[in-house]
């Protein structure tokens, strides 16, 4: 899943009527969520019989966790976190915890604000002296308007063999997801070999009251964690409907924002003396657009582009196995450059994304700016990127800021167990496919963690068609039920696998 620092405007109008729908939704939905734990350990109860009777018991398992799962989402996208509000949420979602046999002192939801709570959860294990695991989602969503939405995107609704509702994709699916995951654990009884800590946080969208920052910040005892597993990356990669592969993500580039501006003395249009503000400022963006970063391939893409080389075949995939081999292989990279998939993940991009200037069409303003973009490959210096755009602008009347700080996010090595783990789990469900680690090309709350020292794998298990991933934080975010039901399984066994891991 590819997610980043995004900023959005939710609208007030729509955000006020959002939240009017949400707090009767969430209300109906708590009482069938309550209902639904009710009924689900008799559930269990008769699949086990039937087990013994010789009916899978797996499957029986199985099948209850997806029920779960549906259950814990449908309160989930009924919550409108949109709205700039995960508290609510957080606090009903504690509820279920402690209702299922959670300690108090396990189930913690806090934050920087009583507005944007975290809900952390610890299912405790048996060797306390081995650092825990930590399982990482986000609660936020970016904005809905409603009336471009085929359903109420805050309303989870199945329709023509998909799950319609804002976060299915991103990132209320996965949540659920890992929450149906822990309380399966704990309703079997299964003491994990360690720790297993939950994470959903606040702030991944918006960047108000990041909740990851945040616990880092203020309760790093709560993060510490041999590694991490991220629900906002990675997943199954689907060609021509066929299942080709598993993606970790390993590495994410790092974002960066740069203000350009220039200033001069304005004046009457009749009477130009160029080069005005705009003049200076339209001349650095278009050399910044014209511009291509050196090549720069680290590990985790030398990696990708080796495993990957054999799946794509043809001209891009021997022009990935020769990157792969010399990382300074010009007519190679200048294949997969023609792509912009694929050129993102070998260089750095720079482009502009936002411009201002000018008060009247017959004026000459004093000042203009524009907003430059930059993903830089993971392990790659900001200064040295910040160096190469003031060459390659060339004028120093124009004035370049940085608007947003880069912050480092070093790649992570995939842990051989954690990799014969997923092997498992994945061929399991769908058959031997081979575990690919990449780079993410747009960046996750995972940065922060990365930055801390802590390890970060985005993955989530689920094979999802182009038009799908499309929808997500678009209109119509959805996800085939069956993909959803799969995911829901993959997160059950591998988090069940780690918990048993000796």
């Amino acid at each position: 899943m590819v997610t980043e620092r995004r900023r959005f405007d939710a609208g007030t109008r729509v955000a006020r009527a959002a939240r009017r729908v949400t707090s009767r939704a969430l209300g109906v939905t708590l009482v069938v969520a309550f209902v639904v734990e009710a009924i689900l350990p008799r559930q269990r109860a008769a699949a086990q019989g039937a087990s013994k009777a010789g009916a899978p018991a797996a499957k029986a398992a199985a099948i209850s966790v997806v029920a779960r799962a549906r259950n814990i989402l449908g309160e989930m996208v009924a919550a409108n976190t949109a709205s700039g509000s995960t508290t609510p949420l957080a606090n009903a979602l504690a509820a279920r915890f402690r209702a299922a046999g959670f300690p108090t002192a396990d189930v913690m939801v806090l934050g920087a604000t009583t507005k944007n709570r975290n809900l952390v959860v610890r299912l405790r294990g048996t060797d306390r002296t081995r650092a825990p695991l930590l399982f990482l989602a986000h609660l936020d969503v970016v904005g809905a308007e409603r009336a471009a939405w085929k359903t109420d995107p805050f309303v989870l609704t199945e329709r023509n063999g998909y799950l319609y509702g804002r976060g299915v994709l991103d990132d209320k699916g996965p949540a659920a997801a890992y929450a149906a995951a822990f309380l399966d654990l704990k309703q079997r009884g299964i003491v994990p070999s360690r720790d297993l800590i939950l994470a959903l946080t606040a702030g991944e969208e918006s960047g108000e009251d990041n909740g990851v920052q945040w616990l880092i910040a203020n309760r790093p005892e709560l993060m510490r964690a041999e590694y991490v597993i991220n629900a906002d990356a990675g997943g199954g990669d689907l060609q021509d409907g066929r299942r080709i592969a598993f993606l970790v993500q390993a590495a994410e580039k790092v974002y960066l924002d740069l203000t350009l501006s220039a200033k001069g003395p304005g004046g009457h249009s009749s009477v130009p003396a160029p080069p005005s503000p705009i003049d200076a400022v339209a001349t650095a963006v278009a050399r910044i657009a014209r511009y291509e970063f050196p090549l720069s391939v680290n590990p985790v893409v030398r990696s990708y582009l080796e495993r990957r080389a054999s799946i794509s075949g043809g001209e891009t995939g021997a022009a990935m196995a020769a990157l792969a081999r010399n990382p300074q292989d010009a007519i190679a990279a200048r294949t997969l450059s023609s792509n912009p998939v694929s050129n993102a993940l070998i260089r750095t991009t720079c482009l502009t994304t936002l411009m201002s200037a000018g008060t009247a069409p017959n004026a000459i303003p004093s000042s203009a700016s524009a907003n430059v973009n930059c993903r830089i490959v993971a392990g790659d210096p900001a200064d040295s990127v910040i160096a190469q755009i003031k060459r390659v602008i060339a004028d120093t009347s124009v004035h370049v800021a940085v608007a947003y700080p880069a912050v480092p996010s070093p790649p992570s090595a995939l842990p051989a167990a954690l990799e014969r783990i997923l092997r498992e789990t994945v061929a399991g469900l769908w058959g031997e496919l081979p575990i690919i680690p990449y780079m993410e090309t747009g960046a996750t709350d995972g940065l922060y963690l990365r930055n801390a020292g802590i390890p970060v794998f985005g993955l989530i298990g689920i094979f999802a068609p182009d038009d799908a991933l499309a929808s997500m934080h678009g209109n119509d975010e959805r996800v085939p039920v069956a993909a959803y039901e799969d995911m829901v399984r993959f997160s059950t066994r591998l988090i069940e696998r780690l918990a048993r891991e000796p």
